[in-house]
């Protein structure tokens, strides 16, 4: 699983190193796969099974449907494997670099299945929005077998 949130520093030649436990979390993977976020100004990512998840949710929509199109153009049209070199860096491709604002500095945040790569200055006032909602939406947490909440809300 991605967990935690990191803060990576990018170089000249758009290397960033990759964190520690995501590259743990990849299984022994040699690269990451990353694409546009659909809807945010940040890069999405994953590993292996994540896009065969991806290909088999897709695959399951009629070869006609527009929809599966779109989601093809946008996910595995517009993705890339990025392989990681001897220190666990990856080049950021200007096309992705550029959607994210990233320049100078990126952050990764986890996702459990997934994470996302973001310029910080654009990361921050979308956490305080995201932590605002998740309190809303504790109520959606299951409890454990006790009953018991998983989050309390306050």
């Amino acid at each position: 699983m991605f967990l935690s949130s990191y803060e990576s520093t990018v170089d000249v030649k758009k290397r960033v190193s990759i964190p520690a436990p995501f590259r743990k979390s990849l299984g022994g993977e040699d690269s990451v796969f990353l694409w546009p976020s659909l809807d945010k100004p940040c890069l999405e990512g994953g590993g292996t099974a994540l896009v065969r998840r991806f290909q088999r949710s897709i695959s399951r929509l009629r070869p006609l449907d527009p929809r599966r199109h779109a989601l093809e153009t946008a996910i595995f049209g517009q993705g890339r494997f990025a392989k990681f070199d001897e220190g666990g860096r990856i080049v950021l491709e200007g096309e992705l670099l550029s959607h994210a604002g990233i320049e100078d500095k990126a952050r990764f945040v986890g996702l459990g299945d997934r994470f996302q790569i973001w310029a910080p200055a654009t990361h921050q006032p979308r956490l305080a929005e995201m932590r605002k909602l998740a309190l809303e939406s504790a109520d959606l947490l299951e409890g454990d077998s006790d009953g018991n909440q998983a989050v309390a809300a306050e």
